[in-house]
């Protein structure tokens, strides 16, 4: 994986004071990203198994109107694979993935 040919975009829907359309996707190269920043999403990919999940992943209790929904899309030159996480994300490499991207999208501003 080439750090400057993967970008990561992740929107937000959802939650109890949420406004549609205020919550604009953000986005980020991995190669804009400080090295080490950059591999810990390039591991957190990796140990989630981000390619092989399914395109929703809803975790066990039911699902509420005010419950947050992210989509985490990870485009590498014409691969392109979205992920709709609903929370609880039970997974932890999931919830890890999740923290380190939106992290390095909020740090960076997004696009």
């Amino acid at each position: 994986m080439s750090r400057d040919s993967v970008r990561i975009q992740l929107s937000q829907e959802g939650g109890l004071a949420a406004f549609p359309g205020l919550a604009r996707p953000r986005s980020v190269a991995l190669g804009e990203l400080p090295a080490e920043q950059a591999e810990a999403i390039e591991h957190g990919l990796r140990d989630a198994r981000f390619h092989e999940l399914p395109s929703v992943v809803e975790g066990s209790r039911p699902r509420g109107a005010d419950q947050r929904q992210y989509t985490l899309t990870v485009e590498e030159g014409t691969r392109r694979h979205s992920v709709k996480l609903v929370e609880p994300v039970e997974d932890p490499h999931l919830r890890e993935l999740l923290s380190l991207v939106k992290r390095a999208t909020r740090r960076r501003g997004g696009h």
